[in-house]
């Protein structure tokens, strides 16, 4: 323990001495710190982008919405969602998960979307996945708008 106490004094007291080369490593080492956090340089090698031909889409009415409006709103999204020739198959879920492992609440309506390989999609989208979802998030919301509306009408 004396060998460690010494060495320990020793570092603290150059450091103590040296305060400004100190501050200077210690702000460097935090720059750098940061850096490596937020440019993306770190992590992308451990999980890289992965594609696997599918969307899961997820989305949130209000607490209050019946079992039967939102089950029709659910399908009619689920038919906005295959409506587009570049879509498989769409399976959807709404409501809260029955074992309690997700905290979306009773108003969540969770989409996965299952794609046909890109050499099948229009050429509108030139094979570009995020304007495919560009364009259903589009559709979806004029659907959502004219099922709001059809709400307050009655």
């Amino acid at each position: 323990m004396e060998f460690l106490k010494d060495r320990y004094r020793g570092v603290v007291k150059l450091a103590i001495e040296n305060r400004w080369v100190t501050v200077g490593v210690g702000l460097a080492s935090l720059a750098v710190a940061f850096f490596l956090t937020f440019s993306g340089i770190i992590g992308s090698e451990f999980l890289p982008h992965l594609d696997e031909g599918a969307i899961w889409a997820r989305g949130a009415m209000a607490n209050s919405v019946g079992e039967t409006e939102g089950t029709r709103f659910t399908q009619q999204s689920r038919y906005v969602f295959a409506s587009f020739p570049e879509v498989k198959k769409v399976v959807s879920q709404s409501g809260a998960p029955d074992d309690g492992t997700d905290t979306g609440g009773f108003g969540n309506t969770e989409y996965f979307i299952d794609l046909k390989p890109k050499d099948q999609w229009r050429p509108v989208f030139h094979q570009n996945k995020e304007e495919l979802i560009a364009a259903m998030d589009r559709e979806v919301e004029k659907t959502a708008r004219g099922i709001l509306e059809l709400l307050a009408a009655h």
